[in-house]
């Protein structure tokens, strides 16, 4: 009976060790059946201590022939989910319920949308509850708006115009997702996308710009990167007082590339390429840990380009992004096919890190895409 126990024992441990991956554990955050969800990255995810919020695009399901993503544009949404407790369960929200109200290529609200205003009031940057929220009309032209809230994404203040005056050649359009950093009360440093058309060739740069009155106006400090190469989706932190890091995708050809400004902004070194990247390039999800090491999660949508194959991977820098550890397959194996990840990620107050992606299991016989988590400590991570 004892040896009936122990072989009890250690068979459920094996059932928790492959369910939770050796620290790692996936849960659903949205998942319906006849259903599309995707790309956390083009929307953000906030958090407040073990309070987490992520917004994506929601959408039928439709049978596709060839490559292209299984969902019907012309009725897909802007959603959120929350959770409470770190990321372990889930509830939607209706993003335009809780005041996403304008329109834009993954939001259609038809009559009911309404176009972006001037800021007229400061926004405090510091409050407790506050998030903010860049959001694209279009993903190669049209302009972007942004939102905030004070009480943690339950009612969002805008549109707003994010409006710039840019150096260089005439763009069309800001075309941006979140990515900002807090500075003070009234000042914060945003990394966005600005769309250019000259009629021979098209592309989108990235540029760094700050406001220091609350959003009502913003500067241009630079642009990251050379002029003419299709770059996009930034992640960035700030390392010091003068030292940031941010790391872009690139397209055409695939690209995940990282810069470093040791002046706060103004200026930018382009570092070694943190990772290899396929298809037509993936955004980074690039996070902090209390430890000071940097943590960096993305996706592989070719089964050529990593020994293991499509999935959501993890790397680690030790040195600030000069360099970076072999990528660590957080989750793959398992039946996804190539339309998965766009990650975004949060640190929790216990050091254990939520990374937030979509994803599907289309080659085991489930053809849904759906919103999914995956928490785990990267201390126990291979480094």
């Amino acid at each position: 009976m004892r040896r009936q126990r122990w072989v009890l024992f250690i068979h459920l441990n094996l059932i928790l060790l492959i369910t939770k991956g050796f620290g790692q554990e996936h849960v659903k955050v949205q998942y319906e059946e006849n259903k599309y969800a995707g790309w956390p990255a083009n929307s953000g995810m906030w958090s407040w201590e073990n309070e987490i919020l992520v917004g994506y695009t929601y959408s039928n399901h439709r049978k596709i022939e060839g490559d292209g993503h299984a969902y019907d544009r012309e009725v897909s949404m802007a959603k959120f989910s929350r959770s409470l407790d770190g990321g372990r369960t889930w509830k939607m929200e209706d993003a335009y319920v809780h005041g996403i109200t304008e329109g834009t290529w993954e939001h259609h609200l038809g009559e009911k949308s309404i176009s972006g205003r001037k800021l007229t009031k400061r926004i405090d940057f510091q409050n407790v509850n506050f998030a903010m929220n860049f959001r694209m009309r279009h993903e190669t032209a049209g302009g972007t708006s942004f939102y905030y809230t004070y009480d943690r994404g339950r009612h969002w203040e805008g549109p707003f115009e994010l409006q710039v005056n840019f150096s260089g050649p005439k763009s069309v359009g800001i075309v941006s997702r979140t990515d900002y950093i807090v500075d003070g009360k009234h000042s914060m440093t945003a990394l966005i996308t600005v769309a250019f058309d000259n009629g021979a060739r098209n592309w989108r740069q990235v540029a760094c710009v700050r406001t220091d009155d609350g959003g009502i106006s913003w500067k241009q400090l630079s642009w990251i990167g050379p002029e003419g190469v299709n770059s996009i989706m930034p992640s960035t932190i700030r390392l010091s007082k003068n030292k940031l890091l941010t790391i872009i995708r690139r397209t055409k050809p695939a690209a995940m590339v990282s810069y470093l400004s040791e002046d706060n902004g103004s200026t930018w070194r382009q570092l070694k390429d943190p990772v290899q990247v396929d298809a037509n390039g993936h955004p980074p999800a690039l996070v902090q840990l209390a430890s000071g090491k940097l943590c960096l999660v993305y996706g592989i949508r070719e089964a050529a380009t990593m020994d293991s194959g499509i999935g959501m991977y993890v790397t680690y820098s030790s040195d600030q992004g000069i360099t970076w550890s072999t990528p660590d397959l957080l989750r793959g194996k398992d039946g996804a096919r190539w339309d998965i990840g766009y990650p975004k990620a949060i640190v929790r107050p216990d050091g254990k890190v939520v990374a937030t992606y979509y994803y599907n299991q289309a080659s085991s016989g489930d053809p849904f895409r759906y919103i999914a988590a995956t928490l785990f400590d990267p201390e126990t991570s291979k480094k």
